[in-house]
């Protein structure tokens, strides 16, 4: 699920600076759940700033990446 479109940051509210897009940031990895954000603005939630866009627990990634990899593999 996407709390937004590549249209518009969740963070700032602003579009994509000309010639770049978005990223995706996981705010949820279980349930999947993700937003697209400037790069600056995802430093900005990793560094504190928006801790409500981090509803995760350490190695929630690693997990969910190794799920994937795993049924990609079968």
């Amino acid at each position: 699920m996407f709390l937004n479109n590549r249209d518009k940051c969740l963070v700032c509210l602003k579009p994509p600076e000309q010639g770049f897009e978005l990223i995706k940031h996981h705010v949820s990895y279980f349930p999947e759940t993700c937003c697209y954000v400037h790069y600056e603005c995802h430093k900005k939630i990793h560094d504190g700033e928006r801790s409500d866009l981090i509803q995760f627990e350490e190695g929630d990634s690693k997990k969910f990446y190794d799920l994937n990899k795993r049924e990609n593999s079968e």
